[in-house]
């Protein structure tokens, strides 16, 4: 099953519902589900190609090239490395900012109440990797490798803790 032709300009865009603050480019969990064969992709390679706007099996080789000797030449990548998915970030050019942590780890919803500005960022998670769309005032939608746009709450890696992030500056979820 193919994807549909996406519309190249703003009134085409306007006329299929794309909104403005969601880029045509962000696909979900199922686009990824269905990257990989019907299999459930493994958080890394996911929130990668969330992130770049590249697809699974693309991510997934662009870890290889970053750091062949740490990932298996062919199948999935079940382990993937922070190094790794911000070399990937460098590479295609996807600027990103460090978000300054405390050193006692916050779990993420307090993360996301105390003040997270509005923007994408890229979390590792204690044994997860996700995207996060802050929209300020303690409100934020996770994507990942099963949830798409969905509300951070207790059950959606909510108290989990939140060990790495970055705040996309740059690529196809910042605009540019």
């Amino acid at each position: 099953m193919g994807q549909p032709s996406r519309p190249t300009n703003a009134t085409a865009e306007d006329q299929a519902g794309h909104r403005k603050d969601q880029p045509v480019r962000l696909r979900g969990h199922l686009a990824l589900l269905e990257e990989n064969q019907g299999e459930i992709p493994w958080c890394g390679p996911a929130a990668l190609a969330l992130a770049t706007g590249r697809g699974y099996a693309e991510a997934s080789r662009l870890l290889r090239d970053i750091a062949p000797g740490w990932y298996p030449p062919e199948g999935p990548i079940v382990t993937a490395y922070w190094r790794d998915l911000l070399g990937v970030l460098d590479l295609l050019g996807v600027a990103h900012a460090p978000v300054a942590l405390p050193e006692r780890r916050r779990n993420l919803l307090t993360f996301v109440r105390n003040g997270l500005e509005e923007g994408w960022y890229l979390l590792r998670i204690t044994d997860h990797f996700l995207l996060l769309r802050s929209y300020g005032f303690g409100i934020a939608m996770l994507y990942d490798n099963r949830h798409t746009g969905v509300l951070v709450g207790r059950k959606t890696h909510g108290l989990r803790h939140v060990t790495h992030a970055v705040r996309l500056t740059s690529g196809p979820l910042a605009g540019g």
